[in-house]
């Protein structure tokens, strides 16, 4: 599967590089660090599209409890499985589909 890393990097910049769920800004000699992650996984069998609205900026932390089902986010961007809210920015919109998606997979 080829990603298109410019997606990536443009919703890490839409959030400063910040975790959407922590707030955490990782500070690297390299620069700030953070990961894109999929909200419906690319592939088969869920063919989720790389789009912004398609990914969340995330610490490798929140990251992997994402990917593994830890936790959810509403569609009112509540957590599932934690306390608090999806931290957002106006200026990144994410499909309500894909997070419909998510919670599905993981039976939320």
């Amino acid at each position: 599967m080829v990603r298109d890393t410019a997606v990536g990097k443009r919703v890490k910049t839409l959030h400063d590089y910040e975790c959407q769920i922590c707030g955490v800004r990782l500070e690297t000699a390299a620069g700030p660090y953070a990961e894109a992650a999929h909200i419906r996984p690319l592939g088969r069998p869920h063919n989720g599209p790389d789009v912004t609205s398609n990914v969340l900026c995330l610490c490798p932390n929140h990251h992997v409890l994402f990917d593994y089902g830890v936790f959810c986010v509403a569609n009112d961007l509540s957590l599932i499985g934690l306390p608090g809210r999806l931290l957002v920015s106006r200026k990144h919109t994410l499909d309500s589909g894909h997070l419909a998606y998510h919670r599905a997979m993981w039976g939320q």
